[in-house]
């Protein structure tokens, strides 16, 4: 239970020290809503703009809703937790790097190339987390029953592929 309650308190820090992001509408230059917006784990483990997998309640309501055993709880809990401190860093260079953006924004005459390169960046390590969650997703739903995927779909539809 005090796995579930540190990953909901670091999916709510993450939302909350998203939206203080001070004169972008809660979003990084160069980031709008669903690019790697809020949610658990940095643009929700598997989530999207809702943020998180079921809506925004975050991996509890997903283990409830999916009466998982216990030795399945336990592997997603640690799948979880190894894609967060996976991706821990990587988040750290991606507002590094989005705050070095930002400053090639503020100058007086911005620089094309600077700018693109500096976005290429950020899109790079973008793509390192999205390929981590795409990868964690799919170690989540190997642990899964049939039945439990058909569930899923039903309370996160797209969450494994279908719509």
């Amino acid at each position: 239970m005090r796995k579930i309650l540190t990953i909901g308190a670091l999916a709510l820090a993450s939302t909350l020290a998203g939206a203080q992001s001070p004169g972008h509408g809660g979003h990084a230059q160069g980031q709008g809503p669903g690019m790697m917006g809020s949610g658990m784990m940095g643009g929700g483990m598997m989530g999207g703009a809702q943020g998180g997998m079921m809506g925004g309640q975050g991996p509890g309501a997903m283990l409830t809703a999916l009466n998982l055993s216990d030795e399945q709880r336990e592997k997603v809990l640690a799948i979880h937790e190894a894609q967060r401190k996976k991706n821990w860093a990587t988040m750290g260079e991606v507002r590094s790097e989005q705050f070095k953006l930002r400053g090639l924004y503020g100058t007086e005459k911005l620089d094309a190339d600077k700018i693109v390169e500096q976005q290429k960046k950020v899109d790079e390590l973008r793509r390192q987390m999205l390929k981590s969650r795409v990868e964690a997703h799919n170690q989540v739903a190997a642990v899964l029953t049939p039945e439990q995927r058909k569930q899923l779909r039903q309370h996160a539809p797209g969450w494994l592929g279908e719509e």
